[in-house]
């Protein structure tokens, strides 16, 4: 049944996430949308989204952590995160410079990856993420709760702290560190039993809740980089997996979260160009096809990618030496091995 839930999750976030990218990240990208309810909606689910990626991320790799193979589980991290981010992220910078409709802006050629590129910095900084994790699990401090704690009081620390490393998206790192330590915990110890209870789900609500309002949303574009911020995230990821949501559609989307993180944009842009040309400019009608497109394009290129060793590596970063297939107990993005 956590399977279930877990894909149900993922499948959340991946919808979020193609959703986020429809709208517009602001009112210069995707719909252009400037103001308004759907506008403030957006932009105040910034402390879901991609807090429970990467909260998930934590969880399942904690199903499956480092097994005593160092070589093995790097050589899968470099192979599962860092191809696509350079082979897909490239792709996708070609398209932008082409301007086939795309309304973003890239940094000089010679940085490219360098400085992230679009939202792929989230493979760069979840790789970083996953060599911290390596690092820690080799040293044994986060294997007893004692340990832990203080590994997630310092993540915490440097989050509200320490910023600039734009490069290689060390930035990113810091800021997705203490939501993947935290969905670690929940499988590393005995944490998600607590959350059964309506009084403990109450009161993630209520913490996340006044954390939004201390900000006093909507606010575009805020600082994410808050204590608000944090409890906000944590909390919501803590009270999405409490309520032990199986919802059999999204956990059919759950196994492909890492073909729709990386393809989706290539989907939604053509969406939204096509409505436009037939002279289509509604919000409704563009974000139903608009997720659709999102969703289902990148489905399909999985499962054509996957057929063929190279372009399984290469665009997903499946190995070439046997099926990875993303099933329902793949990781939200990498396996750890």
């Amino acid at each position: 049944m956590m399977n279930m839930r877990v894909e149900t999750l993922r499948g959340l976030a991946c919808v979020l996430l193609v959703l986020y990218h429809v709208i517009g990240i602001d009112s210069s990208t995707g719909m252009r949308v400037e103001d308004g309810p759907v506008r403030w909606l957006n932009d105040g689910l910034a402390y879901l989204r991609m807090p429970l990626f990467t909260f998930l991320s934590g969880l399942v790799y904690g199903l499956r952590p480092l097994a005593g193979n160092s070589r093995a589980f790097l050589v899968g991290k470099v192979r599962r995160l860092l191809i696509p981010m350079l082979v897909v992220g490239t792709l996708f910078a070609l398209m932008q410079s082409w301007k086939l409709g795309a309304n973003a802006t890239l940094g000089p050629w010679y940085l490219l990856h360098v400085l992230p590129v679009a939202h792929f910095w989230f493979l760069e900084s979840l790789f970083w993420v996953f060599l911290l994790i390596w690092s820690l699990e080799r040293s044994n401090l986060i294997g007893q709760a004692k340990g832990f704690l203080l590994v997630f009081v310092l993540a915490c620390a440097l989050y509200l702290n320490v910023g600039g490393w734009h490069w290689f998206s060390i930035v990113g790192a810091i800021y997705l560190l203490p939501y993947f330590l935290f969905g670690l915990a929940f499988s590393r110890f005995p944490l998600d039993a607590q959350l059964a209870s309506p009084w403990v789900r109450f009161g993630l609500l209520a913490l996340a809740a006044l954390a939004v309002v201390s900000m006093g949303m909507p606010v575009v574009n805020q600082d994410r980089r808050t204590l608000a911020t944090l409890v906000a995230g944590l909390s919501l990821c803590a009270l999405s997996l409490s309520l032990r949501m199986v919802v059999s559609w999204l956990a059919r989307i759950g196994p492909y979260s890492y073909a729709i993180y990386l393809f989706h944009i290539f989907f939604t842009a053509p969406a939204r160009i096509g409505l436009h040309a037939l002279g289509i400019n509604s919000l409704p009608l563009h974000i139903f096809p608009g997720l659709m497109m999102g969703l289902a394009g990148p489905i399909v290129l999985d499962r054509v990618a996957s057929g063929t060793s190279w372009t399984a590596l290469l665009l997903l970063g499946k190995s070439v030496k046997r099926s990875d297939g993303l099933n329902a107990s793949t990781p939200v993005f990498p396996r750890a091995h």
